[in-house]
This record gives structure tokens, sequence and C-alpha cells, in this order.
């Protein structure tokens, strides 16, 4: 074999198999394995592009088009989640505040103060524990209403509001990862609003666990406002089981959230889902002790 030869055919191998992973990353929906090579989608993109270059060197130029093709498929169906969005938000929005505590992190004070100062009507957290309610106790004090359901030992999910709470409308799901309870929004209509924490997926538990929560969450009539910490992108599939449940959308531009993401690879994990034609705007807040960075979201609920 001449050299051109082998890099042709180390070119076509190499894109045929990212092919098949980027195709087999869109299955999330019905296969757990899917969704942790979902994981992977922009980089697989956009190695496909580089393929399709080599492709195009080595004279392949009906690969380089298919590798190409695929490659705006991959990127296309990510790039959408992080447009920037900054709608105006007026008096009738909802300010929430989600945030990932990290059971056994420190300090906690300063986190406590941020959450009372961004003036959230809704809180969402994960990985409450004694230590963190001990530490952060002007945070719990704060609000008049609290939610809070055991999920793992010492990391449970809760909810903080100041908003009227539907009397009645609570809800805990023990060990599933999900709090839940309805509020009256700034427009006096009533909302769902649901804290939740994933496992990881596969070959973690997160297939079953989403499907689960996207059972009990069908079965919920009227608007529903979802924040948590998913374990997964925004463009995956346990996400769009329980926003489809909802009948929400992803709301804001992906933000990576956790400690371990870069530009190179993004780890937008904690993600909104609000009713479909909300608007408004996020912004990220600081770890805080956390490996998690919080959010702030001003959402106008439709």
């Amino acid at each position: 074999m001449s050299d051109n030869k082998v890099l042709r055919f180390l070119a076509l191998a190499g894109a045929a198999i990212l092919i098949g992973l980027a195709v087999f990353g869109f299955t999330g929906r019905y296969f757990a394995a899917g969704d942790s090579i979902a994981l992977m989608r922009p980089q697989i993109g956009v190695l496909l592009i580089v393929f399709a270059v080599i492709l195009l060197f080595v004279h392949a130029r009906g690969f380089a088009l298919v590798s190409l093709v695929f490659a705006t498929i991959t990127v296309g169906s990510v790039a959408a989640g992080y447009l920037p969005s900054q709608d105006d938000c007026g008096t009738t929005c909802v300010t929430l505040y989600q945030k990932n505590l990290m059971s056994h992190a420190w300090p906690r004070y300063s986190l406590a103060d941020d959450i009372i100062e961004s003036n959230a009507e809704i809180v969402t957290l994960q990985e409450v524990s004694s230590h963190n309610q001990q530490y952060m106790r002007n945070l719990f004090d704060h609000y008049p209403t609290s939610a809070i359901c055991e999920f793992r030992p010492e990391q449970n999910v809760a909810i903080l509001t100041t908003l009227p709470v539907v009397e009645g409308a609570e809800f805990c799901q023990h060990g599933l990862g999900m709090v839940g309870l309805q509020v009256v929004g700034p427009d006096n209509q009533p909302v769902w609003v649901i804290s939740v924490h994933l496992n990881w997926p596969y070959p973690y538990g997160q297939f079953e666990q989403s499907k689960k929560i996207a059972e009990h969450i069908e079965q919920l009539e009227g608007p529903v406002l979802i924040a948590g910490d998913f374990n997964m992108v925004h463009w995956g599939g346990s996400v769009r089981r329980i926003a489809s449940a909802a009948g929400s959308q992803v709301f804001g531009p992906a933000l990576n959230t956790h400690n371990l993401g870069s530009w190179m690879v993004p780890m937008p994990i904690d993600n909104l889902l609000a009713p479909k034609g909300s608007t408004g705007n996020a912004e990220l807040r600081p770890f805080m002790g956390s490996d998690h960075l919080g959010i702030k979201a001003r959402i106008n609920l439709p």
C-alpha cells in the first residue's frame, strides 16, 4: 500500500466510526448507552469536519460530503442551545435560583447569602445534607415554604419558595431524586415547580430513573417548571424525555455548570425546563464551595 492509500483507508475508517457514534448518540430516548455517547456529540461533530477535510485531501470527495453532512447535523443539533437569550423580563417574571450544593462543601455562609440576595422566589437545590442545613440555616429560615425529599444518603432534593403554595399539592418521590409542589405565580396562575437530581448516565441508572420521573410528571395538570442537576446535557435523551412529559422546553442558553467542564469538553448538566413560550434570561453564579456553578434565571411564564 502506498502512504496515500493507507491515509485514505484510515480516514474512511475513522469517519465511518464517528458517523456510527453520531447516529447512536441520537438514540438516548430508546437506548441507555445512547446518552453516554450524546455527551460527546460536539466533539464528534468537530472531528467529522476534520475528517471531511482529510477525505478531500485524499480525493474521497463523496465520503467527504457524507462526513460533512453528518457533521452539520451533529453540530447543528447542539449549537442552537448555545445561542444567547437576553429577552427583557418585566414585573410578571419569576426569579429562580438553581444549585447543586455539594453535600459536604465549605464555605456555606457566602452561598446562603448569595441565594438570599438574589431575591429568588423559587430555589431548587440538590445534595441537601444535614451539613448544609446546619451551616445554611439562615437560607432555610428565610423561605417560608420548603419541601425536602430524600434521595441518596445526605443528598436530598429540595425546593424553597416565597410564593403562595397550593395546599395539598406537594409531593415527594423517595429515592427517585424528585420533589415538587404547586405555587401561584406572579400572574396568579398555578404552576408546578420540580427539583430533580438524576444519576450519571449509562452504565449508571439515569435511563430508568428519568423514565420513572417522566411517568409521574405526565400525570400533572397545568404548566410545569423543572430545574436541577440532570447529569446530562440539554440535548440528551433523558432531558428531552422529561421535557416532553412536562410539555416544557429547555430554557436559556446551555451554561457550562460543572467544574470539570471546559470550552473543549463543555458540561452544561444543570438545566432549566420551562413551559413552552417562556422567555427571559439566565446567568451563572459562582461555585462558592460546590463543584457546580449556580444558575439565576428570570422567567416570564406564558
